[in-house]
């Protein structure tokens, strides 16, 4: 039997349904739509399509014009949707300084971003020579048992951090892999301290990687800058010195796209 609260929870999901439904409806009119436009296209009652649209309006996320009697996507809908495209669109902001270190290091050169539970690369720069490791955009890998990954993890907020922490079991990719919570929280203190992350062979046998971390003009950490290649190609003493030089990268870059370098 359905109990109260469970009636309440079930009628908040449904308005929220409804509003987002709203929101996609609103999207398919150039110049805004009347109340009726909208009851229509959702087929909501006209009160029902009006209270959402109050509180909508009241968060901003969509906008009423008196004059006309039509509602528009508000200015907080553009906002989350501007996030979007530049967390989509780094790996074209970031082109000029992932060619200019691929050029450098004469290695393959990655931006990857948080997607859910893992990393996903959403730009490459590869030399001519195919050195280097081919991640090819859209590549998703772990979040844990990587450089790219844990240059993210490591500037998370706290709270954020410890939940994910907490909340996942680390998979053994290679016997290099951390996949204790406790030891994988003292490698991020060392990361964040440190300035950049090293994957030293824990995602992939005889492949290493050294990543540093972007930031958003709220300081948080929005994307990576990575540099990866075989061992041969990456002894420890030149993983140290490239991970100097993505940190001063990834500063450019996080200067580029407006945003402010953690505290």
């Amino acid at each position: 039997m359905t109990d109260d609260a469970d009636m309440e929870r079930l009628g908040k999901v449904q308005s929220l349904v409804r509003a987002f439904n709203i929101l996609d409806a609103l999207t398919g009119f150039d110049n805004g739509a009347t109340l009726t436009d909208l009851a229509r296209e959702t087929s909501l009652p006209r009160s029902t399509a009006h209270r959402l649209l109050t509180t909508m309006n009241t968060l901003r996320y969509v906008d009423f014009d008196a004059s006309t009697n039509h509602w528009m996507i508000g200015v907080q809908a553009f906002a989350l949707g501007n996030a979007f495209v530049q967390s989509r669109d780094l790996g074209r902001i970031g082109r000029p300084i992932m060619r200019s270190l691929m050029i450098d290091a004469g290695e393959t050169v990655n931006i990857a971003i948080a997607d859910v539970d893992d990393v996903a690369f959403v730009g490459q720069a590869r030399p001519a020579n195919g050195n280097g490791e081919n991640t090819a955009p859209g590549r998703h890998m772990p979040m844990h048992s990587t450089a790219s990954g844990k240059a993210l993890l490591a500037f998370w907020e706290k709270a954020a951090r410890d939940c994910f922490l907490a909340s996942h079991a680390f998979e053994r990719r290679t016997d290099l892999t951390i996949v204790e919570a406790d030891a994988l929280d003292a490698e991020l203190a060392h990361i964040r301290a440190r300035g950049f992350a090293i994957d030293d062979q824990e995602n992939e046998l005889g492949v290493r990687c050294v990543a540093a971390p972007v930031f958003d003009s709220k300081g948080l950490v929005r994307a990576s800058l990575s540099i990866s290649g075989s061992v041969a190609r990456l002894a420890e003493p030149r993983l140290m010195m490239l991970g100097r030089t993505l940190s001063l990268a990834a500063q450019r870059m996080t200067n580029d796209i407006g945003g402010l370098l953690a505290a």
